[in-house]
């Protein structure tokens, strides 16, 4: 194996230095293993053969630290590709080896970066100077293999170190500092989009800082619920400010329906295989089986934690139980992931979710017919347990931006307005204020009365009938107008100014 002749230095990663795999530090061949487990593919090929072996999951965020990683170790001259492809960062990186790349900004953020010409996203920081980024590229060689346990190592060629050390430390993001619960947060939306969106915020204000095995920084909130109740599983809502669009979106879906084969021998992030295959029994089809068979069971669970594995071995799936529940002609399904990216996981996996609901729904209202039973199941609310809902410190940012620029009102026929609780109208009339709930689809359901608008707050945190801080907020400013319009003795109509006496 060659040395590297210019600073006499083995391989030493500066960034994710934990996730990488070390074989031989002085040797010049890095293994990139994709979307597949560096560390059952290090099983299999002798770790002489290489200096460093490491996942490239994301194009968008991986290609820039890959990068940087490289410039940092001259004694990288030879790369070898391989693995599963799902998220084509694997044809980023070749296509920045092998047709450049160009100045440009990101799709969501629109911050300037350099972008690899390729049909896919790929983006690195422009604190690189584009004739480094050049250098880089004419002294690696890179190769593409679908086997790297049979490919043969003798064949590369034996290129000697022809680039300087180079070190590029990435900016540290800052965030401001929030306070709020512990844990247990709860978003509500119509879309993933919507809800994607107050996530973010979310996290950004009050998720806790903390270090992870990876070696990053994270912004976590711990046990955060997202209620998604009108994504059309037929025509999802997939806005340009989402990091994934249309086409990754539908290539990633079959993930979470199908029993897609992957990795060396099953991709622990293809959840459709540990749902239809993984424990010897199509749990999916088993689910329809006995909402067939019991429409009103609450014991319709697919289960994808393998307890005499995943406490061990490392890749465990990430989302780890679904739980189906009819209720008033609604399926809906709940979903538990212990482990989340809502940066970049989130979506596609609420997009999968969705039409696997739809997918079980569709199925069971088919089995119901046949079975001489027919019952028009109608599709529930998405929910997602996200226990560990974290945001890597390199997307927070990216986040920030996002949420500055679209979680406003410009998206407001996607975003829900409406308190699920139900409606306050307000009146006044002989001395006092009078508040009637109702339902969102206008029944009566109490009505209250009371002189003053601090009773009155009181009396509705009692009753415990406003779930929106933004609903409250606007009751409050109208039992306050309220009060005042009383005692000057003009006339009150909600959402509307006081006509003050002149």
């Amino acid at each position: 194996m060659l040395m590297n002749q210019d600073a006499k230095e083995p391989v030493r990663p500066i960034y994710k230095a934990q996730r990488l795999l070390i074989g031989d530090p002085m040797s010049n061949v890095g293994i990139v293993t994709l979307w597949t487990k560096a560390s059952e593919l290090a099983k299999k090929v002798p770790p002489e053969r290489y200096a460093i072996m490491g996942n490239l999951y994301s194009a968008e965020r991986g290609l820039d630290l890959l990068v940087r990683n490289l410039l940092a170790n001259p004694t990288i001259t030879t790369l070898i590709v391989t693995g599963v492809d799902f998220s084509k960062s694997g044809t980023v990186l070749l296509d920045f080896f092998e047709h450049g790349f160009r100045a440009g900004t990101k799709d969501v953020t629109e911050q300037t970066c350099w972008r690899v010409n390729s049909v896919y996203e790929g983006y690195i920081e422009q604190d690189i100077p584009h004739d480094v980024l050049e250098e880089l590229r004419r002294s690696v060689h890179i190769v593409r293999t679908a086997d790297i346990v049979t490919f043969d190592f003798s064949a590369l060629p034996q290129l000697p170190p022809r680039r300087k050390k180079r070190i590029y430390q990435k900016h540290e993001e800052t965030m401001t500092r929030y306070q709020g619960e512990d844990i247990g947060y709860i978003i509500r939306g119509k879309t993933v989009a919507e809800c994607w969106l107050k996530i973010l915020d979310t996290i950004l204000k009050f998720g806790s800082v903390s270090g992870t095995h990876y070696e990053d920084q994270q912004k976590e909130v711990i046990n955060l619920m997202s209620i998604i109740s009108d994504e059309d599983p037929h025509n999802l809502w997939i806005p340009d400010f989402l990091p994934s669009d249309q086409q990754h979106a539908r290539e990633y879906i079959p993930r979470i329906t199908r029993d897609l084969p992957g990795g060396t021998e099953r991709n622990e992030y293809t959840y459709g295989s540990r749902m239809r295959s993984w424990f010897g029994t199509d749990q999916v089809a088993n689910a329809v089986t006995k909402l067939t068979r019991e429409t009103i069971s609450r014991a319709v669970v697919i289960n994808l934690w393998d307890s005499t594995r995943d406490m061990t071995i490392g890749g465990s799936p990430c989302l780890n139980h679904v739980w189906f529940r009819i209720r008033d002609g609604k399926l809906h399904m709940t979903c538990v992931f212990r482990s989340h990216d809502m940066f970049e996981g989130y979506p596609e996996n609420a997009f999968g979710l969705r039409v696997l609901q739809e997918e079980v729904r569709s199925e069971l209202v088919a089995a119901l017919k046949d079975k001489g039973t027919p019952q028009d199941v109608r599709l529930g609310s998405l929910v997602i347990l996200s226990q560990s809902a974290h945001i890597y410190d390199d997307s927070w940012e990216r986040c920030r931006q996002i949420i500055e620029k679209y979680l406003t009102q410009q998206y407001t026929g996607h975003m829900s307005t409406l308190d699920p609780r139900g409606n306050l109208v307000i009146t006044t009339g002989e001395g006092a204020i009078r508040v009637e709930h109702t339902s969102t689809t206008n029944e009566t359901l109490g009505v209250y009365t009371t002189r003053t608008a601090v009773e009155m707050r009181d009396l509705l945190i009692r009753e415990n009938i406003i779930s929106l801080t933004a609903h409250a907020l606007d009751v409050g400013m109208e039992l306050q107008k309220a009060e005042h319009a009383i005692a000057l003795g003009v006339a009150y109509v909600q959402d509307q100014p006081l006509q003050l006496k002149t």
